[in-house]
């Protein structure tokens, strides 16, 4: 293998993580309905979900690349 593919997949998997972690990063606790009120806390899910989801989708584009090359 390549070793620009073996950079661009380990870049890859840690935009990913960054961007699965990014919720937590930022609010600096996980995952908690005791500190969020009413609409809010959909919202909180929503995002947190998306992000989950947004950095699981780069993880997969990275390793579906690596494999193809």
């Amino acid at each position: 293998m390549d070793k620009n593919n073996k950079l661009l997949l380990l870049v890859s998997i840690f935009i990913g993580l960054l961007i699965m972690f990014s919720p937590i990063i930022l609010t600096g606790y996980t995952y908690s309905s005791n500190n969020i009120l009413g609409s809010l806390l959909y919202f909180e899910f929503t995002i947190r979900s998306l992000a989950l989801i947004i950095g699981l989708l780069v993880i997969y584009d990275g390793v579906k690349n690596f494999s193809k090359k």
